[in-house]
């Protein structure tokens, strides 16, 4: 779906006076500028004020112009291959280690402004009473899927992550029910079988929780929790740093609400590592 018939599909039924016709004419005809403009820009484009940006990012879903940009701006980039994004970021005035790090805390400061710290609360909760979470990535995102199975197994959680898929992913997803809680994350493109598979499980009554840099797609619509992070990295490939700090702040929630059992956990792992002489802490014998 483009992004002019997207936007039309949201504005449908929806009241919106001349202003924000003249902001949704501004964002279906120049998506690339209205990825990246500041509202000011948008507003001045427009002909309107800056109040009425904010109005028809409302009207049409989100809380205000940071989140509906940060919408188009991945459906942009959605409509983009590895090479042209590479080209269309090259830049050979950038210092591109300086590009990544400035690249992480733009997203980083995007993320404060757009994602709603209840529902991170509520998807940490849910997590921390489910009986068994799975999660499920793809490509760079299995690292995020991976802390948050790793260090929630080490919080106590009954919680893993899988990265077979195919038959293997089926197994699990049919041994859960109500009580658990599947987490997907997905970003830029999507694979099928992650939306089949998700599909499946809200099917069997599974609490799905999507953490996806769009939040207006096939899979978020099968979320019963939804986090969207901005994603956008320096070169062809995403960020991962916002939806990593996303996990931190999920973990930091679970400690939070459920200390006791968060101290119990850790201490029988560190009895057990101890027991295993997994770890070569001593380094006074080097």
């Amino acid at each position: 779906m483009s992004i002019e018939d997207w936007i039309r599909g949201r504005q449908s039924g929806r009241a919106g006076g001349v202003g924000a016709a003249r902001v949704i004419d501004v964002l279906t005809s120049q998506p690339q500028f209205a990825s990246y403009a500041p509202a000011r820009q948008v507003a001045d484009e427009a002909g309107v004020d800056i109040s009425t940006v904010t109005r028809t990012a409302q009207s049409l879903g989100f809380r205000g112009w940071p989140a509906l940009q940060l919408e188009i701006r991945n459906r942009y980039l959605d409509t983009m291959t590895a090479q042209e994004i590479l080209t269309d970021h090259a830049d050979g005035t950038t210092d591109p280690v300086t590009a990544a790090f400035r690249t992480d805390m733009a997203n980083l400061a995007l993320a404060t402004r757009t994602i709603e710290i209840e529902t991170v609360r509520r998807l940490a909760d849910t997590i921390r009473r489910a009986r068994r979470t799975l999660v499920i990535a793809s490509g760079s995102y299995l690292a995020p899927a991976i802390m948050l199975a790793h260090v929630g197994s080490l919080s106590g959680l009954d919680i893993d992550y899988d990265d077979v898929g195919g038959t293997h992913r089926a197994t699990l997803v049919a041994r859960m029910g109500p009580d658990d809680c599947l987490v997907i994350f997905n970003v830029w493109r999507l694979p099928r079988d992650v939306l089949a598979i998700t599909r499946v499980a809200r099917d069997r009554g599974v609490v799905t929780a999507v953490i996806t840099d769009r939040r207006s797609s096939p899979l978020a619509e099968l979320g019963d929790h939804v986090v969207t992070v901005p994603s956008e990295g320096p070169a062809y490939f995403p960020s991962l740093t916002p939806a990593m700090s996303l996990i931190n702040a999920i973990l930091n929630q679970i400690v939070a609400d459920d200390p006791e059992r968060v101290r119990a956990a850790i201490s029988a792992a560190g009895e057990m590592w101890q027991e295993l002489d997994l770890m070569d802490d001593d380094l006074k014998r080097t």
